[in-house]
């Protein structure tokens, strides 16, 4: 199961279960010393040792003939959410949401491949517009998993649409997969826009899912005025020999 990287054994495995509990995979307990140690093919004491060690750091504590639990509190400081849009405005000032509207639905056929669910599955959809200085910048229509976002009732517009997921449910989208495209705009969005129609606008397709690639989000974005400025950095991981990109939006 391990390559030899120079990191002692407890430590690969200790990297392992972090980046579990950073993208939500254990609810608010690790399972039993024993079972992990089944898991991973190793020694309970190994196990423990990896467990000491991200006690150490204050992300999990134990409790006594109960079990090791997640520090919520420590979790905020490794785990930051994705943005909402990764395409950054032309005017620095800053950009307010309106929420049009949030309803049950269904999935029809188009959104129902993009998500990897059956035709008529339980969808929650959210319609927002993104306001910079009075001016609508962006529409989105994002379309939410309902087997995993059940009860969905409301969206504040005041922080980002993951936070609130991440608060309510417990987990939010940790990978996101997101096609960019020129596109000519339409008469609906010529009028949400304020637009001329067949004026030039970027459309931003997002799948966004959970460590097990369960799909959770399928959005549609259209804005003007915008650029996709980032810097990306990569790095390999010792633990799986994957590469792993931390993406900066430049102000």
């Amino acid at each position: 199961m391990f390559e030899s990287d120079g990191l002692p054994l407890y430590l690969r495995i200790k990297g392992i279960i972090l980046q579990r509990i950073i993208t939500f995979t254990y609810d608010d307990k690790l399972p039993g010393e024993l079972l992990l140690a089944d898991e991973f093919k190793v020694a309970r004491g190994t196990i423990k040792q990896a467990i000491d060690s991200l006690a150490s750091i204050g992300m999990v504590y134990r409790e006594q003939g109960k079990g090791t639990f997640i520090n919520r509190d420590a979790l905020h400081k490794y785990y930051t959410d994705l943005p909402d849009v990764l395409v950054t405005f032309n005017s620095v000032m800053p950009v307010k949401v309106e929420i049009l509207s949030l309803l049950s639905t269904m999935a029809n056929q188009e959104v129902a491949d993009r998500m990897q669910l059956d035709l008529g599955s339980q969808l929650m959809r959210l319609e927002r517009l993104f306001i910079q200085e009075e001016q609508v910048m962006g529409h989105s229509i994002t379309y939410l998993n309902g087997r995993v976002y059940n009860d969905l009732s409301h969206i504040d517009e005041s922080s980002s649409l993951y936070e609130q997921l991440r608060e309510t449910f417990g987990y939010s989208p940790t990978k996101a997969t997101e096609r960019y495209l020129p596109v000519i705009c339409d008469a609906k969005l010529a009028s949400l826009l304020d637009l001329e129609q067949n004026s030039a606008l970027f459309r931003i397709e997002r799948i966004a899912s959970n460590l097990d690639d369960v799909v959770l989000e399928y959005s549609i974005t259209h804005t003007q005025n915008a650029t996709l400025s980032l810097q990306i950095i990569a790095n390999q991981s010792v633990v799986n020999q994957q590469w792993n990109c931390t993406i900066n939006k430049e102000q």
